[in-house]
Parts: C-alpha cells; structure tokens; sequence
C-alpha cells in the first residue's frame, strides 16, 4: 500500500513538473529581459550600485551600419541596460546652414529613426550627445565656420563669445530635438576644451564683463543648458572638468547646477588614486546638486592608435567606480547612474581605437560586473556562458576568446586572434609573417566587416592596421 502510494505521488510530481516547466522557462526569460536577476530574486535596477546603466556609441570613427546596431541593442536588452548615449558627431543628418558639418556618407533621418525604434523596442531609450564646446574639430574643419575657432591651428574649441558660434550650437540642439521628440535626456559634452579666452574675442568680453575665464566656461555651460532644457529635454548632461575645479561660490553663481546634471568621467584602471581626481569634488557635487552620474570605458581609453580589446583592464575601471563611491558615502548615495563609454577615436584628426564588434565581450563582462558584482572571474564565465565562447589561453592581460556568437564575433576574433598573433611576432622580434600571409588577414577582416561598417570606414581601417603593422620595431607596441 505505502509502495503503491509513494509511486503515485511521483508520477503526479512528473506530470505537474512536465506541464510547468515550460511556464517557469518563460517566466524567467522574461525575467531577464525586465531586470529581474533570477540569481538574488530582485531587479538588479533596484539593486545593482548603479541604478541607471547607460552604454555610449561614438560614431566618430567606424559608425556601424543601422543593422547592426539594432543587433546590439539586443543584446543590450538583454543586460538590463536603460539606454544608448549615442554621440553623433559628423553623422547625424543636418540640414540647412549647418549642413555641411556632416560627412558624405551618414545617417539619413530615416536611419536615426530606424535607430531610435529599435532602441524603444528594447526598452532603451536614445539620449543624444552633441559637442557644445570643445571637440567641435567636425563643425571647425569645414570652411564655413573655421573662423569661429577659438585656437587658428587647433580645430578644437569653439569661440564661446562669439555670436555665431553659438547659433550653430543652438541649432544643433533643435534639430536633434527634432528627430528625438520622445527623448527626455540631452547629453551636451563640455569637456576638454583646450583652448578658451585666447582669441580675441573671448579677451575683449572678459575685460569687459569683468569675469575670469573660468566664468567665461561656466557661464556658457549654462547658457547651453538652459537652451536645451527650454528645447525640451528635461535632463541635460554635461561632462565634469570645465568646471570640476571651481568652488561652490562661483558654480552658483553660474546657475550650472540649475540646467545640467554633472557626469564626473575617469578612465583609469583606479580612478580611486589620491590626486585622479580634484580634491573636494565629490563634497562640491553633493552640496551643490541634487545628483550626479559617473562615466567609465569599455574601449578608447586604452591608447589612441589601440586595435585589440584588453578586457581586463576595463573591467579594473567599473570595480574601481564601485569602491569609489563606496569611499565617498555621501556622494554615493547621490549617484544616479553610470555612462560605460566606447570611443573610436580621440579626435576626428587621430587614427581609430579599438572597434566596436572587437569590444563586445569587454562591454558584456562590464556589464555582468555592473549588474551583479561579480567577482572578475564569474564576470568572464558569465560573459562566456552569454556569448556561447571558448577560451584557450590568457596572454598578457588578454584572453584569447574562440567560436562566440555575437554580433560582429567573426571581427572579433580574426583582429583578437589571428592579426593579434602576427603584431605579436613582430612586436616580439620573431621572424615576420609573409607578406601575403598579413594581406590575407587583413583581407578577411575587410570582409568579416562588409555587414557592419560602411566601406569608405572598412578602407581605413584596413590602411591603418597595415601602417602601424609595418611601423612596429622590435621592443615596441602598435601605440608607439
């Protein structure tokens, strides 16, 4: 009798796990497209340090193809990340007076929109980030407003006291309002800004406001985010160091704290190190504005001329933004989110850093670290278990990845695999490949790219890797 029980009772369990599990599966799939962290049974958005993750696409050098991005946000989705920082540059389609700033081959308005829809299907939103100060090489280059460079030789920074330089910004910001109407957030750069009150100018203004030059910065940070907030976009962005050094009495009195919200950015492995940052900084933030976010890599910052993706220590630099702000406690109760940024290139005038489909499985471990504080070994075999990859051996701070499955995986792992071993040999003195043997890699990357990148963009890239292959002397590396 027990016997016959204990058997009914098991093959009832049978049946009801049968019938199940195909709801639990989708439940938890569900799941992790929501947030929902089925390992600690709450949402990493309400758990993670960083509550609002947001990953940055510089499309300043080697801009993706519409199609692949809307197979990156994808994936993104699937990382619980609430948004794309896209920095359009000399991409986004302008129109009318400004219209030349942009490149010949760029998105059209049908691209942006087919961009931010596939954003919004996967739960992200398009905040957009345009230069407002310096970095405006793409606006000064162009012969219709070279004048308005604060600097004759540096196409950098923009002559702020200039009337005109200001229209052009302000028309940016309008017609990128126009494409995004369903944007709340607006990202204005700011930074590094290298040349300001040199032009004349800039000299006669502040002789006769009577302000220094750092009120001559802040005051048109401020200008430029007010403009962006009566355009619409309720969060104004702009990043830290024009302004990370003055004291609370002169932020104020520049209304900054009014119109922008502060990204401090640091890409270093330890942004923790006494001196990286400005002494005071976080104390200033926390008592001048109502939040903050911060702003970490997970590509180009590794040198200017950098092709091969070193994972490691990217995700150094997210685990340092973690003990950061676990050391200013004040500071890092304000924060409000976190920027992982990817650059191509640290100017339109420098070469390109490491690609985008060559940085995914860097932006993934970031990102499994960001949403879980994971150990940096679980970071990796999570990536790993995602991206459906193998490992071999660990080199150097890098680890050889073979057969992943992820948008762009066959770039990947041509440049981190088969081009990484030719610039080793070379770099390490060791007879060099045959020449046909370097084409023939290059040549395959060119194709690997064909889906990805334009083709005027897959040219460079190919010119560039052979030059620096052909520029490395024994004891050297591809950034020297």
């Amino acid at each position: 009798m027990f016997l016959n029980r204990n058997r009914t009772f098991w093959l009832l369990f049978a049946v009801i796990v049968t019938i199940a599990f195909p709801y639990l599966l989708i439940s938890f799939l569900e799941g992790t497209s929501t947030g929902y962290n089925h390992l600690s049974g709450v949402d990493v958005r309400t758990s993670r340090k960083f509550r609002n993750v947001i990953v940055h696409i510089d499309l300043k050098g080697a801009p993706p193809r519409v199609e692949y991005l809307q197979q990156v946000f994808e994936l993104l989705s699937r990382q619980h990340v609430d948004g794309v920082l896209i920095e359009y540059e000399d991409m986004f389609p302008y129109s009318g007076e400004i219209e030349n700033i942009t490149r010949m081959l760029h998105y059209s308005e049908a691209d942006v929109r087919r961009i931010i829809y596939a954003a919004e299907i996967n739960g992200l939103e398009v905040i957009p980030l345009i230069q407002s100060f310096g970095h405006l090489e793409f606006v000064l280059k162009s012969p219709a407003f070279m004048h308005l460079s604060e600097d004759t030789i540096d196409y950098n920074t923009i002559c702020i006291s200039d009337k005109k330089s200001i229209e052009i910004v302000q028309q940016m910001i309008l017609q990128i309002r126009k494409l995004h109407p369903n944007s709340t957030r607006i990202h204005i750069g700011a930074d590094e800004a290298y040349h300001v009150g040199e032009d004349h100018r800039c000299r006669n203004r502040m002789t006769e406001e009577r302000i220094e030059k750092s009120q001559l910065k802040m005051n048109h940070i401020a200008q430029i985010g007010k403009f962006a907030k009566n355009a619409g976009f309720k969060t104004v962005f702009a990043w830290n160091d024009m302004f990370d050094k003055e004291s609370e009495i002169a932020i104020r009195r520049a209304k900054i704290h009014e119109y922008i919200v502060p990204v401090i950015w640091g890409y270093r492995e330890d942004v923790t190190e006494p001196g990286y940052f400005p002494d005071g900084l976080f104390d200033r933030i926390a008592n001048i504005f109502d939040g903050f976010y911060v702003a970490s890599a997970f590509k180009g910052a590794d040198g200017q001329r950098q092709q091969f993706s070193n994972i490691s220590r990217y995700l150094e630099v997210q685990r340092s933004y973690v003990k950061l702000m676990d050391l200013h406690q004040n500071a890092g109760e304000m924060v409000q989110g976190i920027f992982v940024t990817g650059w191509s290139r640290f100017n339109h005038f420098n070469a390109l850093c490491e690609l985008l489909p060559v940085a995914i499985p860097s932006l993934i471990v970031d990102l499994f670290y960001l949403n879980y504080q994971f150990s940096a070994t679980r970071s990796w075999e999570e990536m790993k278990k995602l991206l459906s990859c193998r490992t071999n051996k660990h080199k150097g701070g890098l680890m050889d990845l073979y057969d992943c499955q992820f948008p762009g995986s066959d770039a990947f792992e041509i440049v981190m695999n088969d081009w990484k071993q030719i610039v080793d040999r070379r770099i390490q003195g060791r007879h060099d490949s045959p020449q046909d043997n370097v084409i023939a890699v290059l040549e395959k990357l060119k194709k690997s790219l064909q889906p990805i990148l334009y083709q005027a963009d897959i040219d460079e890239i190919y010119n560039q890797y052979l030059h620096d292959y052909h520029a490395i002397r024994i004891g050297t590396t591809v950034e020297s």
